[in-house]
């Protein structure tokens, strides 16, 4: 008996080989230069929807007890998706407290606004000044609102 290897052509090995192409630092330029042109865009649409959240979710909005929970999460989740261009000030972070905080809501059915309040509080200068806060007041910040998310008044 006789054993015969085949070999199939390997076309990601052959296109290495072939000369022609673009640099890795020249792709990598080029990816930077698509991500900065939607700089503008992405902090426009992040400001808009920390608007929202005051307008509807926000200290004195009328019908915040009527809004669903699942409309302040999507509204969360979107400042995580566009906040790329302020990740050093930890917007994102809050965001992401938040919507843990939003999962709790929804699994207890109820409330607890003052929770909410301080995170658009957080979510508000984060995006004003916090790129001026020190970092270990930023790191505070962020660590009380995790406390405030993973707190479950009937846990005691």
């Amino acid at each position: 008996m006789t054993v015969r290897k085949f070999q199939p052509p390997n076309r990601l090995a052959k296109m290495i080989k072939e000369r022609g192409g673009i640099l890795a630092k020249d792709a990598i330029a080029a990816a930077e230069a698509g991500v900065e042109s939607l700089r503008e865009s992405s902090l426009a649409n992040l400001d808009a929807t920390i608007a929202e959240m005051e307008r509807r979710f926000g200290k004195g909005a009328e019908g915040r007890d009527a809004e669903s929970f699942e409309a302040l999460y999507i509204l969360s989740s979107r400042i995580i998706d566009v906040s790329i261009f302020v990740s050093d000030v930890g917007i994102d972070r809050a965001a992401v407290s938040l919507c843990g905080l939003v999962d709790g809501f929804a699994e207890s059915g109820a409330w607890r606004w003052d929770a909410v309040d301080v995170h658009l509080n957080a979510l508000r200068l984060l995006r004003s000044i916090g790129a001026q806060l020190p970092a270990e007041q930023r790191e505070a910040m962020l660590a009380g609102l995790h406390q405030v998310s993973r707190h479950r008044p009937d846990e005691g």
